[in-house]
């Protein structure tokens, strides 16, 4: 054996022992990417379903807001309700206020001018008055 024959042996071993290191180091770059994808599938499903979490969570409060509309809703129509009939009681007593006061008036022992003097009603209303308080009396 020659010089020659022993560098051919030597170029073909490590010709074989760099196949075979570059066939581990494929190896072990495939078993290390299929780890990442399995590490990022983890996550993509771990994110999917923290996504649907929150989808469930936003049609919960956006059912819950309509829910708390449609009652304010309900309440405002209530409220202009009260309030037109609170004007109605309004107009009722700013009308009936002279009246109020002579009928007190007439309890207290007023006679028919003071009502017209004070309470501002004619005269046939304020004796309309004090005939209703004198036959009040002797029923």
């Amino acid at each position: 054996m020659n010089l020659a024959d022993i560098q051919s042996l030597l170029t073909d071993g490590l010709s074989v022992n760099s196949a075979l290191i570059t066939l581990a180091l494929s190896i072990v770059v495939f078993l290390f990417s299929a780890l990442l994808m399995m590490r990022g599938r983890r996550r993509f499903v771990k994110h999917l379903n923290e996504i649907q979490d929150q989808q469930r969570d936003i049609r919960a409060i956006t059912a819950a807001a309509i829910g708390v509309g449609e009652r304010v809703l309900e309440i405002e129509r209530r409220q202009r309700r009260l309030a037109e009939r609170q004007e109605q009681l309004d107009i009722y007593d700013s009308a009936n206020q002279p009246y109020e006061q002579a009928i007190n008036m007439v309890k207290h022992g007023a006679d028919v001018n003071e009502l017209v003097d004070v309470c501002g009603i004619s005269e046939s209303e304020a004796e309309l008055v004090a005939l209703m308080h004198r036959l009040d009396q002797t029923a």
